[in-house]
């Protein structure tokens, strides 16, 4: 398939994949300092942003096949290393389960997928952000140049929206547009167990997440080291679920150092 993506930088490959309702503009604050050591392949994961979707649904196989199969004819070198943002998260730990051979260190940032719900639960949950996410982008759109709307429409996802700059809430809600996949990819790693992919990783993996975390909270960083007491975790202080850019130099550095140490490990 054809896989939309932003490549900036020289060095040894990093691969960002965003999370739900988002796309590869999502890593717009930290890509050119992540550039400056790293050759940066930003992606719109498929179903979301420029990249059409994997087949029907959303299922992780096909997702992450599809991805390392477009890294590959876009002419990114295995291995790399791989950063996932929440259900990005999910989908990388799914590649690097199924294609071992191209990943050289994986980075979860809150990583979606370890805390499986019913079906049930999964499926409304997918619904009620196909509902939701589309209302608070046509609603908030207008209204975004105000601190207190920014507060209010990124409650919950942002421990602060007022202190973003407007065009960084733009890009948030702004992207949920061309998410043709955003139900299904809720539904699909809000019902998955990806513990076991987790458990049998063959090196040690990178945590990043931001301690006031509300959309997948940070005590999830207590549950990945029952699994995985070799992780190598750093927790960003007065952080949300959106550190790239609530934070973007607090978070480059941090996954400069989380890379650093599973590299060396």
């Amino acid at each position: 398939m054809t896989l939309a993506f932003t490549q900036a930088g020289d060095g040894p490959p990093l691969v960002l994949v965003h999370g739900v309702g988002a796309t590869r503009a999502i890593w717009g604050r930290v890509l050119e300092r992540l550039a400056g050591g790293h050759a940066v392949t930003a992606l719109d994961v498929p179903g979301f942003g420029d990249s059409p979707p994997a087949g029907p649904g959303f299922d992780l196989d096909a997702v992450a096949d599809a991805i390392a199969d477009g890294l590959a004819a876009a002419g990114v070198p295995a291995p790399f290393a791989l950063v996932g943002h929440s259900l990005g998260g999910a989908v990388a730990l799914t590649l690097a389960d199924r294609r071992p051979d191209t990943v050289d260190g994986l980075v979860l940032v809150a990583p979606a997928g370890l805390t499986p719900r019913p079906a049930w639960l999964a499926d409304a949950l997918g619904v009620i952000a196909g509902l939701l996410v589309p209302v608070r982008r046509l609603a908030g759109g207008p209204f975004v140049d105000h601190a207190l709307a920014r507060t209010l429409m990124l409650l919950g996802t942002v421990h602060d929206g007022g202190r973003l700059h407007p065009d960084d809430v733009r890009t948030i809600i702004g992207s949920s547009a061309q998410a043709t996949r955003l139900r299904e990819g809720v539904a699909a790693v809000a019902g998955a167990d990806l513990r076991p992919l987790l458990a049998r990783l063959p090196a040690a993996p990178g945590l990043i997440w931001g301690e006031r975390d509300l959309v997948i909270p940070a005590d999830g960083v207590e549950a990945v080291r029952t699994l995985r007491p070799d992780i190598h975790a750093s927790l960003l202080p007065d952080t949300g679920h959106v550190p790239m850019l609530e934070a973007p130099a607090a978070f480059a550095d941090a996954l400069e150092a989380v890379l650093a140490a599973i590299t060396a490990s």
